[in-house]
């Protein structure tokens, strides 16, 4: 009992300063997601995962605020060290807590079996998170239906402006492409163009001071330790990621070639897709190819960050300027992917347009580019050209809207 006052009292302290944060849209889903399962007699683990620095632990801490009957604690603590998960869960329920809020739980290494045992004896709603991407998402297949895999990712545009301190709006997808309702959506509210180069070099990463110098130490953790730990890699391959990781934010986007880089870097071929592999594993990367199941023995792909920062980061660790190009690009197929849009590369098609989607079960090409982008690099074909006042829109589209 001592040591469970003690966590606790630890827990409110950190939950306290939380309090001057707003919350992140995540913060409803996930209470949405809990509340429907409230009166159920088994509840399903809510596994929250995502990469580095992006909230999870803020955001664990504020649910435990707001929920009645909760204890948060950390699995990495020293005194949940010295217990198992299960044995951790089963005071807490004799104790009379109804949710427990579990931090950094990949840190203990039983941590998916332990949770399975405790989903079948007790009636607690567990909602844990954990730093390494992969860990997670393997424990929540291993679950199966005990548990609820959720993705928490960098903020969007919108979240970002809103998260520091202006307006929320929202926007519909017709206002992002169509020309004119982009224009007019901006108009009447010209300020939100002001904090979108921001956005792009550090804004997808929030509660901490937003600078590009604090996210590349995060990724260098996630490959040098998350990886390490979680895929049992040598230091030599987490060596070959970083470096592809600093070819592909001094590149412009285009395609990535296996052979290529196998060349030029002095590395297997298999150790290259390897890497790129477990890069998307970790959250880090993103693989456009064509809808075509025959693309990957084709070799025609574009390797992108998952979101801008991290090419920022990158660039910057570099001492270049990031290309403004293959940073739209990357804010484009993050955004549409929150959106739940599947993001391809046009078939057959090697340099315009840039992308293919599927609206309205219709395959839609997009260009993506500055001012002078048109519907000329379209080809004839249906589409649209966006340029930076269309994104800028499209960060302000929710999910729920589409």
């Amino acid at each position: 009992m001592y040591e469970l006052d003690r966590l606790y009292r630890i827990a409110l302290e950190n939950a306290a300063q939380t309090k001057a944060y707003k919350q992140r849209y995540a913060y409803e889903e996930i209470a949405k997601l809990a509340g429907k399962w409230a009166s159920s007699k088994k509840k399903p683990a809510i596994l929250i995962s995502g990469i580095r620095g992006i909230g999870k632990t803020t955001l664990m801490l504020q649910l435990f605020s707001q929920f009645e009957k909760s204890f948060y604690f950390s699995a990495d603590s020293p005194y949940a060290r010295s217990k198992s998960i299960y044995s951790f869960v089963e005071s807490l329920y004799r104790e009379g807590y109804k949710t427990a809020l579990i931090d950094e739980i990949h840190k203990n290494p039983k941590w998916a079996d332990e949770l399975k045992s405790a989903f079948d004896d007790f009636g607690l709603q567990i909602i844990a998170s954990g730093s390494s991407v992969a860990a997670i998402k393997k424990g929540s297949i291993f679950l199966g239906r005990r548990a609820f895999d959720f993705s928490l990712q960098p903020l969007s545009y919108g979240e970002f402006f809103h998260l520091n301190g202006h307006k929320e709006y929202s926007a519909s997808l017709e206002d992002a492409l169509d020309k004119k309702s982009c224009l007019n959506w901006l108009a009447q509210r010209p300020e939100v163009e002001k904090y979108y180069k921001n956005y792009l070099l550090f804004g997808g990463f929030p509660f901490a001071p937003a600078e590009k110098g604090q996210i590349y130490p995060l990724v260098k953790r996630m490959i040098y330790e998350d990886a390490v730990s979680e895929f049992s890699i040598t230091e030599k391959k987490a060596d070959l990621s970083e470096k592809l990781l600093s070819l592909v934010s001094l590149s412009p986007p285009g395609e990535f070639s296996y052979s290529s880089f196998s060349q030029t870097s002095g590395y297997a071929k298999s150790s290259v897709y390897d890497a790129v592999g477990m890069l998307r594993e970790l959250g880090l990367l993103r693989q456009i190819e064509e809808a075509s199941p025959k693309a990957k023995a084709r070799e025609r792909i574009k390797l992108l960050f998952s979101h801008p920062n991290l090419r920022s980061a990158f660039s910057d660790q570099l001492m270049r300027e990031p290309d403004i190009g293959a940073l739209r690009e990357e804010y484009f197929a993050f955004h549409m992917g929150l959106l739940g849009f599947g993001v391809f590369m046009p078939k057959g098609m090697r340099k315009n347009p840039d992308y293919e989607i599927t609206l309205k079960n219709k395959k839609t090409l997009f260009e993506i580019g500055g001012s002078s982008k048109t519907n000329h690099q379209l080809l004839g074909r249906e589409g649209f050209a966006l340029t930076d006042e269309n994104l800028i829109v499209l960060g302000f589209v929710r999910k729920e809207t589409v």
